[in-house]
């Protein structure tokens, strides 16, 4: 699911790194001793609300004027960026289940922004480009794999949210504008505990190209 909204960040040089790039691990940037797991059976199964709740977050942040000279995520993605997030992803669960309106557990993003909670707490946001579907391969050529899918939703001019479901679990990718002057980092924002990656809760994980994440 491919979010837009957001505005340009330029990079602190006038030279970002390349788009594709190579292979190699993140930097975690942010990372919360709380997870949804925290907040048991009403957040078990919130991942998909919290991930819109995160790209929402972003997308607002990178269109505020006050935001136009921050030289990467990093300057946005805070611990209250992830508390917060979490917090309203809960809840808009929450009320989501508590409308009866579905006996779905775990939600897709479409689902969640087609209920009259999500079209209210998430109005902001828009659909920047057709739902993709993509497979899982060791074959990073493939037109279907994930780095294909993650380019074809990026923008030349602004950010762009990727809301990613591989049932039963929910995250979201920030990806930079892919013009030249643009910021380099790519982010990727959870809100499951990853132990092996050092995040026992929410975390923000960024990544200096395509490649990486």
């Amino acid at each position: 699911y491919c979010l837009g909204g957001g505005g340009g960040i330029p990079a602190p040089d006038a030279t970002a790194a390349s788009a594709a790039g190579g292979g190699g691990t993140g930097t975690l940037i942010r990372a919360s001793g709380v997870s949804q797991y925290t907040f048991g059976s009403d957040g078990r199964s919130a991942c998909t609300c919290i991930a819109l709740r995160y790209a929402e977050r972003f997308l607002q942040a990178t269109s505020q004027p006050a935001q136009a000279s921050a030289t990467s995520a990093d300057a946005i993605i805070g611990e209250s960026f992830l508390s917060e997030g979490l917090n309203q992803g809960v809840d808009l669960y929450k009320a989501i289940k508590a409308g009866g309106s579905t006996s779905v557990e775990h939600m897709s993003a479409e689902e969640v922004l087609g209920n009259v909670h999500g079209k209210q707490a998430l109005a902001n946001l828009k659909l920047d480009a057709p739902v993709r579907q993509g497979v899982l391969s060791s074959d990073s050529s493939s037109p279907l794999g994930m780095q294909a899918v993650l380019a074809g939703c990026q923008s030349d001019s602004h950010w762009v949210a990727v809301v990613i479901t591989k049932s039963p679990e929910t995250v979201v990718v920030v990806l930079p504008p892919s013009s030249p002057h643009s910021a380099s980092q790519y982010v990727l924002l959870d809100s499951h505990p990853r132990p092996h990656l050092g995040a026992d809760g929410s975390y923000a994980m960024a990544h200096d190209n395509m490649g990486s994440l």
